[in-house]
């Protein structure tokens, strides 16, 4: 299984033990992820989610049973133009994930939309 590695070696043990089915899936939504948020610290929280944050958490990464869902904590900032986020929260909002040919473009917007949200909250 190939995977650019994290500075945090937690993290890269974390994806080595991912089961064989969701791993593909996985590492292709990471990818995007950074790719999108390059200033993204990468850490394992609450036991078995993946963290990127800057100074506070902006998305949380929850494996399931055939799909990766996105937790974007303050999702319900963010402009969603491609109908791909979830939830009614005042918060929250989740992208759930279950192919390798998501829309990258439509993930590459929130991730952006989150950055930039922040530096204009902080």
């Amino acid at each position: 299984m190939k995977f650019k590695k994290s500075k945090n070696d937690i993290v890269n043990e974390y994806i080595k033990a991912l089961d064989d089915d969701i791993a593909p899936l996985f590492i292709a939504v990471r990818a995007a992820v950074l790719a999108a948020g390059a200033s993204f610290n990468e850490s394992i929280k609450w036991k078995n989610c993946l963290v990127y944050a800057t100074e506070k958490n902006h998305i949380q990464t929850v494996v399931g049973k055939g799909k990766v869902s996105l937790i974007f904590f303050e999702g319900a900032s963010l402009k969603d133009k491609y109908g791909l986020l979830e939830g009614d929260g005042s918060k929250a909002r989740t992208m759930r994930i279950t192919s390798t040919g998501f829309n990258k473009t439509a993930l590459a917007d929130y991730v952006k939309q989150t950055l930039k949200n922040s530096k204009l909250r902080g």
